[in-house]
This record gives C-alpha cells, sequence and structure tokens, in this order.
C-alpha cells in the first residue's frame, strides 16, 4: 500500500471520527434545550439510564 493511499485512509477515517464526535456533541446539546431525550416505547429504559447516572434527572 503506497502512502497516497495511507493518506486517503487516515483522512476518511479522521472524518468519520469527527463527525461521529460532533454529533454526539449536537445531541447533547439538543437534549439540553429539549428537556432530555423522550423514551416512546417503554419507560423502564429511561428508568435505568436514570438509575446508572448518566442522566441529570429520570
Amino acid at each position: 500500500m503506497n502512502h497516497r493511499a495511507q493518506l486517503i485512509i487516515a483522512l476518511v477515517s479522521s472524518a468519520i471520527l469527527f463527525l461521529s464526535i460532533a454529533l454526539m456533541f449536537a445531541l447533547v446539546i439538543i437534549s439540553f434545550f429539549t428537556d432530555g431525550i423522550e423514551f416512546a416505547g417503554d419507560p423502564h429504559i429511561a428508568d435505568a439510564i436514570g438509575a446508572t447516572g448518566w442522566a441529570p434527572t429520570a
């Protein structure tokens, strides 16, 4: 594998990593403005996440 192919792979993987981190921060910021994430199906999921301490409010 030549250096150009390695550079392309490194740039693409870095871009994917950057986008995933940016989307995570965007979801966190959106959840602050929307009073958390709504769990439509099962309220036990929200209770379990709240019990682990990852959520500020259960």
